[in-house]
C-alpha cells in the first residue's frame, strides 16, 4: 500500500528508494550485518526521500549532482520521528546529503548509515542518468566528487559489494521490484502494522492544514455512527478501517488542487475526483474487499447521482452509506481555503437536505441529528493530538528552514544546516 500510494505522486522515487536500499543492504552485508539488522535499514531506504512528497522536491532530486537537499530532508526527518515506527533513523534521513566532512559531533553509527545512504543514493542517481555505467565510472564519478563528500569507509563498503556480488549487474539486468518488496516487508514487525498506516494517513493530511484532521474525522464519525446501528464490534471496526483509507487517493492529487484558495473548476474537479479510482488501484489486494468497497464507494449517492460508477441504493451496503455521511460531515466541519467549519446547525441543514433528495442514507442522518454532540466530543478527543502534531511538525519545520537561511553566508552554506 505504501509503494502503491507514493507511486501515484511519482513512481521514480519509490522505484529509486527500492534500488537505494537493495544498493545499501548489499553495503551493509558487506560490513558484516546480519539480515534482520540489514532489513530495518532496507525499509528506511525505501522512504528515505518521503519528505519530497510534501515539498514538491522530486524534479530535483533526480539528478546525480544537486544542492537543493535540506527542505526534503528536514520534512522527511521530521516524518520519520514523529510519525514512524521507524523513529531510530530519523537522524540518519535528516543528514543523507550532508558530506562526510561536515560532521562533528553527531552520533558515529548516525554518520556511518547517513554515509551509506548517501553513496547508495547518488549510484542510483548516477545509472538513472548513464544506465549502462560500469564499476570503473560509477569509482571515478564518487572519487571525483567534491572532496570530503563522500566517506572513504562507505565508498570502500560499495566497492567491495560491487566486487562480491556483482551488484551492478543485478541492477543492469532488471531490477527486481517484487524481491525488493519482500525484502522490505519482511523488515516490519506485524504490530507496528497499525504504526505504517497512521504513517501512509499522516503523509496524505499532512500535505495541506486543511486536509490534517479529515482521515480522523470521518473514520470516528463513522465509527460512532456504526456503533448506533451496528450489533458486531467487528463490523463497526471494518467501517473505521475503511473510513481510515477512504481518502488514501488523495496523495495523487497535486497541492495547487488541494490547496486552491477557492472553488475547483470542471478541469480541476476531475483530477480531484480521481482520488477515488486511485483509492481503488492503491487498496486492491491488499485489504478485505468489503472494506475495499466501503473506502472507494463514500463519493456514490443513493439516486445513482454519485461517482465513479453511478452506484445506486440497492448496491450500496450500510458500511459504504456510513462513511459517505461520515465524509459529508468532515468536509462540513473542516476549514478549507474557501470556507471555515459549519456550525451544528448547518451540519445538520445540509445533511437533511441531501437525505431528502435522496442521496444518503436516512438512518445514519438520524443518528447525527440525535447524537451530534456526542459524536463530535468523541471526534474532538480524537483529533486533539493530531493536531497538537501537525503544529509541532510544522513548528520544527519552520524552526530548522530558519536555521538553514541563518547560516546561508557561513561555513555551513555549501551543503549542510545545523540541528540542535
Amino acid at each position: 500500500m505504501i509503494q502503491r500510494a507514493l507511486n501515484c505522486v511519482d513512481s521514480r522515487l519509490v522505484d529509486h528508494g527500492l534500488r537505494v536500499g537493495a544498493i545499501m543492504d548489499a553495503m551493509l552485508e558487506a560490513a558484516g550485518w546480519e539480515p534482520a539488522r540489514r532489513r530495518d535499514a532496507c525499509l528506511m531506504a525505501l522512504m528515505h526521500d518521503i519528505g519530497a512528497y510534501r515539498t514538491e522536491e522530486i524534479d530535483r532530486l533526480v539528478e546525480f549532482e544537486t544542492g537543493a537537499v535540506w527542505e526534503h530532508s528536514f520534512y522527511g526527518y521530521l516524518f520519520f520521528k514523529e510519525l514512524s515506527p521507524l523513529a531510530d533513523y530519523a537522524e540518519v534521513v535528516l543528514y543523507h546529503h550532508m558530506p562526510d566532512r561536515l560532521f562533528t559531533s553527531q552520533d558515529p553509527a548516525v554518520r556511518f548509515l547517513a554515509q551509506v545512504l548517501q553513496v547508495a543514493d547518488r549510484v542510483d542517481m548516477l545509472l538513472l542518468e548513464h544506465p549502462r555505467a560500469g564499476a570503473d565510472e560509477v569509482a571515478h564519478a564518487l572519487e571525483n566528487a567534491p572532496a570530503g563528500q563522500f566517506s572513504r569507509e562507505a565508498t570502500a563498503l560499495f566497492q567491495e559489494a560491487e566486487r562480491s556480488t556483482g551488484l551492478l549487474g543485478r541492477l543492469h539486468g532488471g531490477f527486481d521490484v517484487e524481491d525488493a518488496l519482500r525484502k522490505v516487508s519482511a523488515a516490519a514487525d506485524p504490530d507496528d502494522a497499525t504504526a505504517f498506516l497512521d504513517m501512509l494517513v499522516h503523509v496524505i493530511d499532512f500535505r495541506s492544514r486543511h486536509t490534517v484532521t479529515h482521515t480522523v474525522t470521518t473514520a470516528w464519525t463513522a465509527y460512532e455512527i456504526a456503533r448506533r446501528l451496528m450489533e458486531d464490534e467487528a463490523e463497526r471496526g471494518r467501517v473505521y478501517c475503511a473510513a481510515l483509507l477512504h481518502d488514501v487517493g488523495k496523495i495523487g492529487i497535486p497541492l495547487g488542487i488541494l490547496e486552491k484558495p477557492g472553488r475547483l473548476d470542471a478541469r480541476e474537479m476531475a483530477v480531484m475526483r480521481t482520488h477515488v479510482t486511485l483509492t481503488e488501484s492503491i487498496l486492491a489486494g491488499c485489504v478485505p474487499l468489503d472494506i475495499a468497497a466501503a473506502a472507494a464507494r463514500h463519493h456514490e449517492k443513493l439516486d445513482g447521482s454519485g461517482y465513479p460508477r453511478g452506484l445506486e441504493a440497492a448496491d450500496l451496503q450500510m458500511a459504504d452509506r456510513i462513511i459517505a455521511v461520515a465524509d459529508i460531515v468532515s468536509a462540513l466541519v473542516g476549514t478549507r481555503s474557501y470556507k471555515e467549519a459549519f456550525p451544528k446547525e448547518r451540519v445538520l441543514e445540509v445533511l437533511a437536505d441531501q437525505r431528502d433528495g435522496g442521496l444518503i442514507d436516512d438512518s445514519c442522518v438520524a443518528v447525527m441529528e440525535h447524537h451530534y454532540d456526542e459524536v463530535m466530543a468523541v471526534v474532538q478527543r480524537a483529533c486533539l493530538p493530531v493536531t497538537a502534531l501537525y503544529e509541532r511538525v510544522q513548528q520544527e519545520y519552520r524552526w530548522l528552514l530558519e536555521q538553514l537561511a541563518r547560516h546561508e553566508a557561513g561555513p555551513l552554506a555549501e551543503s549542510a544546516a545545523p540541528v540542535g
